[in-house]
């Protein structure tokens, strides 16, 4: 009986009945490696309702945490201070000004989005078969595990991280406000028929005749 590793196919071996042809499925220790690696990068670190000590790369000491709570978990291009939850916006900084002035002391907690990780699901392998009836997919349970990054650092240092995000958020939104805009205009050239202008066709104006 021939030894096949369930995943690679690789042949691993034989072993008695050698004159039956039949396959014993196994793994390899390269799947096996590669199974623990892939496992070992869903596993909480810290698990939940643990702390775990960072440095950051100025040289902040501050601890990693996993947030559970709808309440505890932050969007790209937010942060909280002393509990309270910022989208970092151009739009926004003069709110976060306020309360960072309302708040008394020198050091504050700040608290941003370190990482993210989950779980992918793999593609279905082959092709479906029209007869099959199309199968009723239940709920998937969120699998993700969200991780946060708090430590306290002075007033002026805190402003300075809104800032930076403030910036890269607003050229995120226009980037995607001039694709999406490019996308419509697009869309409007070819369902207008030819030689029929379309207003968005030139630009983000039109000139309308008056008679």
């Amino acid at each position: 009986m021939k030894i096949i590793c369930v995943r690679c196919k690789t042949f691993l071996g034989e072993q008695e009945p050698f004159d039956n042809l039949a396959e014993i499925k196994a793994k390899c220790s390269a799947c096996i490696t590669k199974d623990k690696e892939v496992a070992s990068r869903f596993t909480p670190k810290p698990k939940p309702g643990q702390k775990q000590e960072v440095t950051l790369d100025n040289g902040l000491k501050g601890f990693l945490w996993v947030a559970q709570d709808k309440k505890d978990k932050l969007f790209i291009g937010e942060l909280a201070v002393s509990g309270k939850k910022f989208h970092c916006s151009k739009y926004r900084r003069q709110e976060f000004q306020n309360h960072l002035g309302s708040l008394t002391g020198e050091d504050f907690e700040i608290t941003l989005l370190h990482s993210i990780t989950c779980k992918l699901d793999s593609l279905p392998k082959g092709r479906k078969k029209k007869q099959d009836p199309p199968k009723t997919e239940k709920p998937k349970k969120d699998d993700s595990i969200q991780y946060n990054c708090t430590f306290r650092a002075p007033r002026h240092y805190i402003q300075l991280v809104f800032d930076d995000m403030a910036v890269r958020m607003d050229k995120v939104t226009e980037i995607l406000a001039e694709a999406a805009f490019k996308t419509y205009k697009e869309e409007q050239q070819k369902a207008a028929p030819k030689g029929d202008l379309s207003p968005m066709s030139g630009s983000k104006e039109a000139d309308i005749p008056i008679p």
